[in-house]
């Protein structure tokens, strides 16, 4: 599978080494250097700020009732955001740690 950068002209140098050391969260999976999920991946440097928010997910056919999940919004300087479904609530705040902690070391090493 080829990964997609989501901002062109950041890819990141060797895409499938990076990906093999990279931990699951639900259905991404989150690398040293980037985020992958959907066959698209960020660079983690590119990230400006992540979020959490209460959200329902309405599959179709559904009888009126949202099934509840938790929303990452993931800001890194385009003009929408991207936007992640997370099912449980320890998962969106381990994806978010793991996404804020590998910042914060790249920021403590400059």
């Amino acid at each position: 599978m080829a990964w997609e950068c989501i901002v062109p002209g950041k890819e990141i140098e060797d895409v499938k080494a990076d990906k093999k050391g990279a931990k699951r969260v639900e259905q991404y999976l989150v690398s040293d250097n980037a985020l992958y999920f959907e066959g698209k991946y960020i660079p983690l440097n590119l990230i400006e700020s992540v979020s959490i928010h209460d959200s329902t997910y309405n599959p179709h056919c559904c009888c009126g009732r949202g099934i509840p999940i938790k929303k990452l919004k993931i800001e890194y300087g385009a003009d929408k955001p991207l936007i992640l479904m997370v099912e449980k609530d320890k998962n969106a705040v381990k994806l978010k740690n793991m996404l804020c902690d590998t910042r914060r070391s790249e920021d403590e090493e400059k």
